[in-house]
């Protein structure tokens, strides 16, 4: 009889329980939120109509995108389209079972612990593509590299600086959560950007003394040629070689042309002096080249100009040509080598650092193995009076040796550098041709830059 009630008592819970469910099979079940709107217990049609109302009527307020100082509006219902019926029918299948016990306890559970679902939201790519390019515009920090900082024959390092890039990922994810907030403040998140070389980078090539330097003089006036060495200087100053590299002049400073500021200048062209691209780049390299020599560093490839130059002494000029001519030598000091260059006034400077100096009992000597005594050539002159004559005298060519002398505990060792021939420029005599008629004055001579020009105002 006991068991013939529990048994009636038991299948009407069931009943209860199979009745109610049913009530459910065309509504979503309770304690189901979408975003912060209930739509518990209603049908799909009567949540959408909800839904949408609650929504639309929500997001006419702006969102305010902060960013330090600046604020930017963004008005949702502009840049956010919402999947309603998506939506909706994730909220009507959470949970849902074909058992029936199964949902009862289900809902049970939701009625007693709400489930909060979100509200798919899809950005308007093409309405946000140029709101959102104005705000990383705005926010975008380029990262500042470690750098070397000279300090007379030490060297300190100035520490790198993280940059800054919109994090635009977590801003859409922000304005979603913004949505249904009160306060629509968004803080418009970042993300930080490592430099290429770091402090720590930089610490560990050991660069902290001054190893050599070498300065030579330029003539002010001719602004096309102190031009020419500032931009190449520019472009060496701060360069690093690593031990083992082969630093090549040629790939360190790139091409010279009118493109990149490079004015025409004086240069040495077939035993002449002609306007060139980049004049007076030469009075780098050949610096340079100097500390190389004081430094020790593996000469691979140099050449000489096919005249003598008035800035370094004979047999320590090193010519360069892009795609032609170049300056090469090795880092062999086992360590970093950082390349320093100035310019001020009238001098140019170059100094290399790295992790110790360089031994300073040296010095070059310039032997003229042989003087060359310029040719003698007659040119006819039309513009000359004929029977006058001019002489323009030339200059002598020279043959030298380049000798290393290296004092060691008291004793000297000399090294042979490299021999170099510089081309005599010839004298010239000018013999008039023209025929002069009565009453008409004699011409000027006709005249050529001297020698003792060309070596100033040259390559």
């Amino acid at each position: 009889m006991i068991l013939a009630i529990l048994l009636l008592c038991f299948s009407s819970v069931l009943i209860y329980i199979f009745f109610k469910t049913i009530d459910y099979d065309s509504k979503i079940f309770p304690g189901i939120y979408i975003a912060d709107f209930y739509v518990g217990e209603l049908s799909k049609e009567q949540a959408e109509i909800k839904l949408v109302t609650a929504v639309m009527e929500h997001i006419k307020d702006p969102i305010i995108l902060v960013s330090k100082n600046k604020k930017w509006l963004f008005y949702p219902s502009d840049f956010i389209e919402f999947d309603f019926k998506e939506s909706i029918e994730r909220a009507f299948i959470s949970g849902r079972n074909r058992f029936f016990l199964h949902n009862y306890i289900t809902m049970l559970r939701y009625k007693k612990n709400p489930v909060h679902l979100p509200l798919d939201a899809k950005f308007k790519e093409g309405a946000t593509k140029s709101f959102f390019k104005e705000i990383e515009e705005n926010v975008h920090i380029k990262p500042k590299d470690a750098f070397f900082n000279i300090n007379g024959d030490s060297v300190d390092i100035i520490s790198d600086i993280d940059g800054e890039e919109l994090d635009i990922d977590n801003l859409k994810k922000s304005i979603v959560e913004a949505l249904w907030e009160k306060n629509k403040i968004v803080n418009i998140p970042v993300k930080y950007i490592r430099a290429q070389k770091t402090r720590e980078d930089l610490l560990k090539m050991n660069i902290k003394v001054k190893m050599a330097e070498y300065s030579t003089k330029f003539n002010k006036t001719l602004k096309e040629r102190t031009q020419n060495i500032r931009l190449a200087a520019e472009k060496i100053n701060g360069y690093i070689i690593a031990p083992d590299e082969v630093f090549s002049f040629n790939d360190a400073v790139g091409e010279r042309t009118g493109e990149k500021g490079y004015k025409a200048a004086p240069i040495f062209f077939r035993n002449e002096t002609v306007p060139g691209i980049g004049g007076g780049v030469c009075q780098l390299s050949s610096t340079i080249y100097n500390v190389a020599l004081i430094a020790d560093m593996g000469i691979i490839e140099r050449s000489n100009h096919s005249l003598p130059v008035s800035y370094v002494p004979l047999g320590r000029d090193a010519t360069v040509s892009y795609n032609q001519i170049d300056l090469k030598f090795k880092n062999n000091t086992g360590s970093y080598v950082l390349i320093y260059t100035e310019v001020t006034d009238d001098t140019l400077t170059v100094k290399f650092y790295g992790n110790k100096k360089t031994q300073q009992n040296v010095r070059f000597i310039s032997e003229v193995i042989r003087k060359i005594p310029p040719p003698f050539t007659i040119k006819k002159d039309t513009n000359m009076e004929k029977g006058k004559t001019m002489i323009k005298e030339g200059n002598p060519g020279y043959q030298v040796r380049l000798w290393k002398i290296s004092s060691v505990n008291g004793n000297e060792e000399k090294k042979l550098i490299s021999v170099d021939k510089y081309n005599p420029v010839p004298s010239i005599l000018y013999v008039g041709e023209k025929e002069m008629k009565e009453g008409i004055p004699n011409p000027v001579p006709s005249s050529e830059t001297g020698m003792d020009e060309i070596i100033q105002n040259t390559t």
